[in-house]
């Protein structure tokens, strides 16, 4: 039975003479069957890259001194939409390989109208894969919104470290979101 080019669907075909016999409503049987599982997976890949894809965004906060200070997502988990929170590890762990926009922002306490060169460094599995982003703006308290677009595989795990020039040994009060969602599955 001859397939088409594209998608490899079945179809009856017929030489003339036409004869009918049994083996005709096989192959349009065939063919129902082909279209309708090319249609569930077009739906199922639709569903699950455009209106639910995979997301999570995840709230953390620490006390903390040094110029060079990693961040747990140790709060509250706003959304998760593929279990991608890991509320144990206090990271983001990516549950399918694709392209994902990742973003948040940290806020640190200082002093009001100084500068300490807030930045940010997201990272994957514990080491940094991009670059730093900031310098952080400050009026009361010094914040950096970031967001970048990268390619992860399943069991990657993220979250991220700031660096600064303030005081090494002050104790800053820090408030970090960090979120991921799934842009383009691996194709």
């Amino acid at each position: 039975m001859d397939t088409t080019d594209c998608l490899g669907l079945p179809y009856p075909q017929c030489d003339p003479p036409l004869t009918k016999d049994a083996s005709d409503i096989i192959q349009f049987r065939d063919l129902a069957l082909a279209t309708d599982a090319a249609v569930q997976e077009l739906a199922d890949e639709i569903t699950d890259t455009l209106t639910a894809p995979d997301a999570v965004y995840m709230e953390g906060g620490q006390n903390a001194a040094g110029n060079d200070v990693y961040h747990d997502l140790n709060g509250f988990v706003n959304f998760d939409t593929a279990g991608m929170a890991d509320t144990v590890s206090d990271r983001i762990v990516i549950q399918q390989d694709g392209w994902y926009m990742i973003g948040g922002s940290v806020y640190m306490s200082t002093t009001a109208g100084s500068s300490n060169g807030l930045r940010v460094e997201p990272l994957l599995n514990g080491a940094p894969f991009t670059s730093r982003q900031g310098p952080g703006w400050s009026l009361i308290t010094e914040y950096v919104n970031w967001v970048d677009v990268a390619f992860f595989r399943q069991g990657d795990q993220l979250n991220l470290m700031t660096h600064h020039f303030g005081s090494a040994v002050t104790v800053f009060t820090y408030t970090v979101d960090m979120w991921a969602l799934q842009i383009l599955t691996n194709v």
